[in-house]
C-alpha cells in the first residue's frame, strides 16, 4: 500500500523556488479572477459588482510588475544567484520572509480594493518590505561569491531601481499624486523589469539551447547585454525629463538589438522541443513590442499624439514577460523537482491561450481608434484568455512545490 505524499511546511519551504513561484501563481490566478470581472462588469453593468476603493489600473499594475512577475524572478534569482557566481545559498529564513511580505501584500492590496483604500497602502508596502529583504539577500550572496558575473550586476541593479520605484509608489499613491504614479510606473517597467529580464534571457536561452540542439554554438556578446541595459536607462531619464519627443533614440536601437540578436540565437532549430521553442517565442515578444513602442514614439514626436495606445505596454507585458514566466517557470519546476524536462500538450495549450492573450490586448488597443465598440470586448476576451491559460498552469504547476522531489534529492 503506497503512502500518501509527504505535504509538509518542510518540503515547501524546501527551496525558494517553491515558495515564491507559488506565490506568483497565486498573484496570476487571483487577479485573472478579479481583472475577468472588472472587464465583464465594464460590458455588462447589470452584473451588480461591489464598487471599487482604489482605481483599478493602479491595482492591476502593481501586481503584474511586482506580486506577479516579481515574485518569479525572485524565486528565478534566489536559486541562480548562487550558482552563477559560486556563492552561498540564500537562506530559508530570507525567501520565506519574502514570501510572506507578498503574500501579506496579495491579500492586503485586494482588501484595500473593495474594503478601503489604506489598506492597499499598507498592502503595497509589505511587498515593498519584502522588496528590499530580498534585495539585501541577494547582495548577501553576491558579497559572499567567489566570483560576480555581469548578468548578476545588471539584475542587482535592476532590483534596487524596482525597489526605488515602488517605495516612491506608495508614497505617491498615499499622496494621491497621479503623475507621480505613472511616472514611478514606468520607471519599473523600463529601468528595472526589461533590463532584468532581458540578462536573464541573454544568459539562458543559449544555454538551454547548447544542452538541447547538437552543434549549438552559444552567441552571449557583453556588449549586447551592456547595451539594452544602458538604452533602458536611456528610456527612463528621457521619461523623467518629460522629453518624450526623444524616446525613439533609446526604443529604435533597442527593438534593433533585441531582435538581431534573438535571430543570433537560431530560434527556428528549437521548433520540436517545447520547452525551448515556447522560450523563444516569448522574447520575440520583445523586440515586437519595443517596435510598437518606437512608432508611439516617433508618432507622438511628430503629431503630439499617442498612436497605438497600450499596445506597446501589453505587448511587453503580456506576450513578453507572461510568456517568458510560463516557459521558464515550467523548466525550472520540472528540473528542480527531479522530472522530465518536457513540455506536454496541456502545457503548450497553457502557453498558447497566454499567448492568445497577448493578441487580443494588443488587438483592443489598435482598434480604440477604429472601431471604438470592439475595445472592451477585445479586453474581457483577452483577460478570459489569461485566466483559462493561467489557472490550469497554476494548478497542474503548483501541485508540485507541495510535495518532495521524484528523484529523492534535496531541494
Amino acid at each position: 500500500m503506497s503512502s500518501a505524499p509527504d505535504v509538509s511546511v518542510r518540503v515547501f519551504t524546501a527551496a525558494p523556488h517553491r515558495m515564491m513561484f507559488f506565490a506568483g501563481m497565486l498573484t496570476a490566478v487571483a487577479t485573472g479572477v478579479w481583472w475577468l470581472a472588472e472587464m465583464l462588469g465594464r460590458v455588462y453593468p447589470g452584473l451588480g459588482l461591489p464598487p471599487v476603493q482604489v482605481a483599478p489600473m493602479w491595482v492591476h499594475a502593481f501586481l503584474m510588475l511586482y506580486c506577479l512577475v516579481g515574485s518569479f524572478i525572485f524565486g528565478f534569482l534566489f536559486t541562480t544567484f548562487p550558482r552563477w557566481q559560486a556563492g552561498p545559498e540564500v537562506p530559508r529564513s530570507v525567501y520565506a520572509t519574502v514570501f510572506a511580505f507578498v503574500v501579506a501584500g496579495l491579500v492586503a492590496s485586494f482588501g484595500g480594493l473593495y474594503l478601503d483604500a489604506r489598506l492597499f497602502v499598507f498592502g503595497a508596502g509589505f511587498v515593498a518590505v519584502g522588496w528590499w529583504l530580498g534585495w539585501l539577500g541577494l547582495l548577501w550572496v553576491m558579497v559572499n561569491a567567489n566570483g560576480i558575473v555581469a548578468h548578476a550586476v545588471v539584475a542587482a541593479i535592476a532590483l534596487g531601481i524596482g525597489g526605488a520605484a515602488l517605495t516612491v509608489f506608495v508614497f505617491a499613491f498615499y499622496a494621491g499624486d497621479a503623475t507621480l504614479l505613472h511616472m514611478v510606473l514606468r520607471a519599473a517597467m523600463w529601468g528595472y523589469l526589461l533590463p532584468l529580464v532581458y540578462g536573464v534571457c541573454h544568459r539562458m536561452l543559449p544555454f538551454f539551447s547548447q544542452s538541447v540542439i547538437p552543434g549549438y554554438r552559444v552567441y552571449r556578446p557583453a556588449w549586447r547585454l551592456v547595451s539594452v541595459t544602458v538604452l533602458c536607462y536611456l528610456h527612463v531619464a528621457l521619461a523623467l525629463a518629460g522629453a518624450y519627443g526623444w524616446l525613439w533614440v533609446a526604443d529604435a536601437p533597442l527593438a534593433l538589438i533585441t531582435l538581431t540578436g534573438g535571430l543570433r540565437w537560431e530560434p527556428l532549430r528549437s521548433r520540436g522541443t517545447p520547452l525551448l521553442w515556447t522560450l523563444y517565442a516569448a522574447y520575440l515578444w520583445l523586440p515586437l513590442g519595443l517596435l510598437l513602442q518606437t512608432i508611439a514614439d516617433v508618432s507622438y514626436a511628430l503629431t503630439g499624439e499617442w498612436l497605438l495606445g497600450r499596445a506597446p505596454l501589453h505587448a511587453l507585458g503580456i506576450g513578453f514577460l507572461a510568456s517568458l514566466v510560463v516557459a521558464m517557470a515550467t523548466r525550472v519546476t520540472l528540473g528542480h523537482s527531479g522530472r522530465k524536462l518536457w513540455m506536454d500538450r496541456y502545457t503548450v495549450v497553457c502557453f498558447l491561450l497566454v499567448q492568445a492573450a497577448a493578441v487580443l490586448r494588443v488587438l483592443s488597443e489598435i482598434s480604440a481608434s477604429v472601431l471604438p465598440q470592439l475595445f472592451l470586448g477585445l479586453v474581457a476576451a483577452s483577460a478570459a484568455a489569461w485566466l483559462a491559460g493561467l489557472a490550469p498552469w497554476a494548478v497542474r504547476y503548483g501541485r508540485i512545490y507541495l510535495v518532495p522531489r521524484t528523484d529523492g534529492r534535496p531541494g
